[in-house]
């Protein structure tokens, strides 16, 4: 049950970041943070490096707008690996123009991990344990004499 339950979440949260931006921000120290995001139909984790980041862990959420949001697209990050949806790569130093805004960037890492990957996995596994059966029980069951058939 819980797989299912899980499933549902992830399959919840993948249509949901075909539409919206979201995450949340989480200071590693005053130099640097960890970002955990749902966009573009994935989840992306990336951590940076430099100057600026609040002291207390902050939420992210807008809507997705245009192609700069498409996380391999996106002008901010450098990829070093990327196939089937998953990739690994870094975020550029300096300032990049996204869309209409100028954006300033730190270095970092950036790792993302499709929704389907999870989604799938999850759903498949709870098919299979609510199609197979149910194990039997194989002790033996002791039956004791009635007394009334004693004498």
């Amino acid at each position: 049950m819980l797989t299912l339950v899980l499933a549902c979440v992830f399959m919840a949260g993948w249509v949901r970041s075909s539409f919206f931006i979201e995450g949340l921000v989480i200071p590693l120290g005053m130099k640097s943070s960890a970002s955990l995001v749902s966009s573009d139909s994935s989840l992306i984790w990336l951590t940076q490096q430099g100057d600026g980041f609040f002291p207390f862990p902050s939420i992210v959420s807008r809507r997705f707008s245009d192609i700069d949001d498409r996380i391999f697209e996106n002008p901010l990050f450098e990829w070093r690996w990327k196939r089937f949806g998953f990739g690994i790569g870094a975020s550029v130093d300096g300032t990049k123009q996204v869309g209409n805004q100028m954006i300033q960037m730190t270095p970092g890492t950036v790792a993302v991990v499709p929704c389907w990957s999870v989604v799938i996995p999850l759903t498949l596994i709870t098919a299979l344990l609510l199609l197979s059966n149910s194990c039997k029980s194989t002790s033996n069951k002791i039956v004791e004499p009635n007394p009334v058939e004693r004498a």
